[in-house]
């Protein structure tokens, strides 16, 4: 996971052959969540926009699955 706070984005790379993703952000001060289903057609290099998102502390839980296997990963980020 790469947070580019001037482009106002976040961006993901998956393996080239994954089957399903979807990525979750969680504020550290709310309940609030937002979840964002990821497309393998779209190819492994994601981007999200942040614009919309709340200033502090988000985490990002990126989960994904190839063939019958699932993998987690996860990191913070800080809107200011």
């Amino acid at each position: 996971m790469t947070y580019q706070a001037e482009q106002e984005k976040v961006t993901f790379v998956l393996p080239l052959y994954f089957a399903k993703a979807e990525v979750t952000f969680t504020r550290q001060s709310s309940d609030d969540g937002l979840t964002v289903p990821i497309i393998p057609a779209n190819g492994p290099r994601v981007s999200i926009s942040t614009r919309r998102f709340a200033k502090g502390f988000w985490l990002a839980q990126l989960t994904w699955s190839v063939g019958r296997q699932r993998f987690c990963s996860e990191g913070w980020f800080e809107i200011a």
